[in-house]
């Protein structure tokens, strides 16, 4: 028995009568968590390493103070970075500014101790990756003052200005630029996963405004008028039951053929809504689903003859449900659309990934079950660990 499963929706929230997903996909929170997690794991690496540096040092308290300062650079370039990928507010600018000035005295102390470059720019490339990340100040000032500090500190630290120490002080600098740039690469990655998201939500719920109101206007276009004339000959109707009672019953006639024909127009424009193309439904399942991020790929058979229009619409519209389903109740990243005809059977497959625990009654599936089954074909959905599959097939037509 062919058995049809709905996956469950994610959380949506009503704006202006459209139905939009409000809740991030599971890829992007997983980006979110490894963004996060990441940094970190650099951030408590950076401070180990600066451990096993200042371990040697024959002054325990100048290690001790070294150690001290870059576990507070770490608290406050963590707090930044939190801002872009947890949505948490930033420190106040006096920190920030803390931070920074200790992050260039243990460049300086590395220089005083004939220890500079890596690690000890980390410190500095942290927060100079945290500011631009979370504090909100344009790139084009904080870069180029992380530098400014990183030289400033590492020339001031050697106690010279011959070329060598300039040259030092360019690479310490380089090396902070670069530390910083990888760290911020991950808040920037995850930034970009962010807004890709929000645009591919927003052209969805612009897709479905657009159909309302197309719909919308064409329903009003067509009935609108009828709708007005009936009301004002059942009006007329009204007024002459006392006075003229032949003309108020042909006026009812009247509304009665115009309720007749309104009622078939209505029909008609149901009709011609629900009507779908099978080539034009995968093609529009293929387009959607790209524009949502999903990679899909379509196999068709070669010569394959005109389908009779109850062939064609049932099977558009498996084609525009299942696309529904992956959209809304799945986290897929792949779909395969396959449509086969054999042994006098057109079959259309859907498959796609990532599929979520099914839960809740059977909906739009169901009812196309019945409506294939009914015209002699079947619809069969199957669960895996790691696949989602609807299968619809119809008796393939006679070549003419």
């Amino acid at each position: 028995m062919c058995r049809a499963r709905r996956l469950p929706r994610r959380a949506s929230a009503q704006n202006g009568g459209v139905t939009a997903s409000t809740e991030p996909s599971t890829g992007l929170v997983l980006l979110r968590k490894l963004t996060w997690w990441g940094l970190v794991g650099c951030l408590v690496g950076m401070v180990v390493i600066l451990a096993s540096e200042v371990r040697t040092d024959p002054a325990p308290a100048a290690a001790g103070m070294v150690l001290a300062v870059a576990l507070t650079v770490c608290a406050v370039s963590g707090r930044l970075f939190a801002v872009p990928v947890l949505g948490t507010p930033p420190p106040p600018a006096v920190v920030t500014a803390v931070a920074a000035t200790g992050a260039g005295a243990i460049l300086l102390y590395a220089q005083r101790v004939h220890s500079g470059g890596f690690p000890w720019a980390l410190p500095l490339a942290a927060v100079l990756a945290a500011v631009h990340a979370g504090a909100g100040w344009p790139g084009r000032v904080v870069w180029p003052a992380g530098t400014a500090l990183a030289f400033g500190a590492s020339l001031a630290g050697s106690w010279s200005i011959e070329p060598a120490a300039a040259a030092d002080a360019l690479t310490d600098a380089g090396i902070t630029v670069l530390c910083a740039a990888a760290l911020y690469a991950q808040v920037w990655m995850s930034t970009v996963a962010e807004r890709l998201e929000q645009a591919r939500r927003a052209e969805r719920t612009t897709a479905i405004t657009d159909e309302r109101q197309r719909f919308a206007a064409e329903l009003h276009d067509i009935q609108g008028h009828n709708l007005q004339v009936i009301a004002l000959k059942s009006e007329l109707a009204e007024r002459l039951a006392d006075i003229d009672p032949a003309r108020a019953v042909a006026q009812m006639r009247e509304v009665q053929v115009l309720a007749r024909r309104a009622l078939g127009d209505t029909r008609e424009l149901v009709r011609g809504y629900r009507a779908v193309s099978l080539e034009t439904e995968i093609a529009n399942a293929a387009r959607v689903l790209e524009a949502a991020g999903i990679e899909s790929t379509i196999s068709r058979p070669d010569g394959l003859p005109l389908l009779p229009p109850t062939v064609g619409n049932l099977l558009g519209l498996v084609a525009r449900e299942c696309t529904t389903n992956v959209l809304r109740h799945s986290t897929a990243r792949r779909c395969d659309i396959v449509l086969i005809a054999e042994a006098g059977t057109l079959v259309l497959r859907f498959v796609n990934d990532a599929p979520l625990e099914p839960t809740g009654p059977a909906g739009g599936l169901a009812g196309l079950r019945d409506r294939l089954t009914a015209a002699g074909g079947c619809l069969r959905s199957t669960r895996t660990a790691d696949s989602f599959t609807v299968q619809a097939s119809l008796p393939m037509p006679a070549a003419r």
